[in-house]
């Protein structure tokens, strides 16, 4: 017997209803109310669902609602997670609340953070007693949050109304995952973030992004309390972003600033908590220098590791990740790396033992708990050069890289190549039901890319997994129209950047602004962007560009506020842009959005592709890149009364059979394939017909 019947949760949504009567410009939509009892039904079946959710559906109340009712009446948990922070806090700040008090609901939820949020009493008080040195910029910062640290309930950084200009000194303050003493911490009773978790447990909503979700898996579910009912939000990233959260890394940086808080020594000083404690501890000197020694030779070595790995670059770029594989063992650099790590991690593993020893030492004083946590840190940066060095390299499931930045191997990182079966093992099986909804989930309407990616096909054999397609409730047959240039270069053209440029101006003159330009290579916008500036400066025409014009979120205010903006992004822009209205009134794709081949991400779908025997391109590259295309031309249609143009600067989008899963996958339903000499008069007459309607 349900515990609660589906026309019930229909009825809260039915014109004239609780929602309708207390949400302004609520609109009921079928499909909206079909994904709230999918979703209810899921719950009672103990079922998991796959459900995309158009544009314009409505899918945050469809599943707010259901989650609410089940935790109510079942007095069940659920877990609601993000990809992105800005939903996270829109789903805890607007979408909660109101729901609740449109359904007369009495619910208690709450949003859980990563620590980086939350002050940390520690260190707080550490740097009131002058224990750390500032500069000038950091003890204004300091003194502008006194009298907030003093009176805060939650120590949570949102509460601060600040410029980034100070803001970007909260990391001296934050809690963190090296610093942080756990139960030896003399304000244990006082952490922000421990507050935070203890009240998780009096939580019926939870709502979190897939990082922390992640997080809580990785440390063996010890930040969220116990859940069985878990709805994924922005669910077409889960895959990605389980590959990169689940992944282990051995990072330069992190490693040398680790043992650089602990002692560095230059030609005049010499620094670090190890310096600080001989002063306080004289009878300890020669502990305190045996250790002094280690760290610095601990430091000499990781300088020799990662200038190996800086010698193993085989690209002229400067930023990129490079696969190793079985050829790269057998070559004389790897060689020599691996005898120069093995010497890192004896040297550092008798660095811990001399660590321990001054713990025990100081076993009872303040400083014990800021060498435990030393310890701690550096015995986990220990295993994870273990897991990739000794462990992971020789592992057919595993795939291991170096990571480039600036023209140096910043880290070494190893995932999975099958990241379904790990989510399988750590997240599925703990679960009785899981939603996951998006707008993108469906290739050529069919799931079954997702399902597979998502170690979720084998759940179709006993019908635990149902899969739910509600398309967006706009009109795209006279709101929009996709035009393809036929007579463009190929994409790998060196001609394509200029080509794309003089067709650009063509569109300018026609729409004059409301422009957003998508492309796929940081380089081609650049040379883009400084052929089309000229006219843009002639015509008034406000020319933003991603990380030349601003960060990205004042970026896409602009482009609202000035309304003829013309916007050049890369991927950020690619989704989660929302600009209803006339701002927006054209989207171009300048190519189509394929993953680079290189990408660690790739590499990894192409080997678990072949490990099934399958074709990688027709398995991944391709629905991947339809998934994608559909959440870039998603960007142009947010309302019933939009309208504009999407222009598709790639003819493989027309010259290739492939090319039909790419139209097959998106909601326009009129494309036009022209030359690029008709299509500004083409815009033109698209926007004379909006004008005469």
């Amino acid at each position: 017997m349900p515990v609660y019947d589906l026309e019930r949760i229909a009825d809260y949504f039915r014109p004239g209803g609780p929602v309708d009567k207390a949400v302004p410009g609520f609109v009921y939509r079928e499909e909206q109310v079909k994904l709230a009892q999918g979703i209810a039904d899921a719950f009672i079946n103990s079922e998991f669902l796959v459900a995309e959710a158009g544009t314009g559906v409505g899918k945050t109340y469809a599943y707010l609602l259901p989650a609410f009712l089940w935790a109510l009446i079942e007095k069940e948990r659920v877990v609601i997670s993000t990809r992105t922070k800005a939903l996270q806090q829109q789903i805890i700040g607007r979408d909660i609340p109101d729901l609740l008090e449109a359904a007369s609901l009495d619910l208690k939820y709450m949003e859980a953070k990563g620590r980086e949020n939350y002050l940390c009493w520690n260190k707080y008080t550490s740097i009131l007693a002058g224990k750390q040195t500032l500069n000038e910029s950091q003890q204004l910062f300091i003194t502008r949050i006194l009298s907030w640290a003093e009176k805060t309930l939650t120590g949570d950084r949102k509460e601060l109304n600040m410029g980034a200009d100070l803001m970007r000194h909260w990391p001296i303050l934050a809690a963190d995952r090296r610093g942080c003493r756990k139960d030896m911490c003399p304000y244990h009773d006082k952490c922000f973030r421990l507050k935070m978790m203890k009240n998780l447990h009096r939580a019926d909503i939870i709502v979190v992004n897939h990082a922390l979700l992640l997080s809580d898996l990785q440390v063996n579910n010890s930040i969220l309390p116990e859940y069985k009912y878990l709805i994924i939000d922005e669910a077409h990233h889960f895959d990605r972003e389980s590959f990169d959260k689940l992944s282990c890394s051995f990072s330069y940086l992190e490693t040398s600033d680790l043992l650089n808080a602990l002692y560095f020594k230059d030609k005049k000083y010499a620094r670090g908590y190890i310096q600080h404690l001989k002063s306080s501890y004289p009878n300890l000197i020669e502990l305190l220098n045996g250790a002094g020694e280690l760290v610095s030779r601990s430091l000499q070595i990781l300088d020799k590791i990662f200038s190996i790995l800086t010698g193993s670059r085989t690209l002229k770029e400067s930023s990129y990740s490079m696969v190793i594989e079985y050829k790269h063992l057998e070559q004389s650099w790897f060689g020599e790396l691996l005898d120069i790590y093995q010497e890192w991690q004896v040297n550092t593993n008798i660095l811990l033992d001399k660590l321990r020893s001054i713990q025990a030492e100081l076993a009872g004083q303040e400083e014990e708990g800021e060498i435990n946590g030393f310890v701690n840190a550096l015995q986990e940066v220990a295993e994870y050069a273990y897991s990739i060095m000794e462990e992971n390299l020789n592992r057919s499931d595993s795939i291991n890289w170096i990571e480039y930045k600036d023209g140096w191997a910043s880290s070494l990182v190893s995932s999975y190549v099958m990241i379904g079966d790990i989510l399988k093992e750590r997240l599925y099986s703990r679960l009785e039901s899981m939603i996951m909804v998006s707008a993108t989930l469906a290739v050529e309407d069919r799931f079954d890319y997702y399902l597979d990616k998502l170690g979720l096909s084998e759940y179709l054999q006993d019908e635990r997994v149902r899969t739910l397609l509600q398309k967006s409730p706009f009109d795209y047959e006279k709101q929009a129209v996709l035009y393809t240039v036929s007579n463009m270069p190929p994409p790998n053209s060196q001609d394509h950047s200029q080509a794309t440029a003089r067709v650009l101006l063509d569109i300018i003159d026609a729409t004059r602004g409301g422009m957003l330009i998508l492309f796929t290579a940081r380089k081609q916008l650049q040379e883009v962007a400084a052929a089309i500036k000229p006219l843009c400066q002639s015509r008034g025409i406000n020319l933003l560009v991603q990380d030349e014009s601003g960060a990205s979120g004042l970026l896409l205010e602009e482009f609202i506020a000035s309304k003829d903006s013309v916007l050049l992004g890369l991927e950020t822009f690619w989704e989660g842009i929302d600009v209803k209205g006339d701002a927006l009134r054209c989207v171009v794709i300048v190519k189509l959005p394929f993953r680079s081949p290189s990408d660690p991400f790739c590499i990894a779908s192409d080997k678990h592709c072949q490990f099934h025997k399958r074709n990688s391109f027709q398995h991944f590259m391709l629905p991947d890149g339809a998934m994608r295309f559909k959440q870039g031309t998603g960007r142009l249609i947010r309302s019933e009364t939009d309208r504009g143009v999407v222009v598709v600067l790639d003819n493989r989008l027309e010259k290739r059979n492939y090319g039909r899963t790419f139209k097959n996958s998106i909601p326009i339903v009129r494309t036009v394939s022209l030359q690029e000499k008709d299509l500004a008069q083409e815009i033109r007459r698209f926007i004379a017909d909006e004008a005469d309607e």
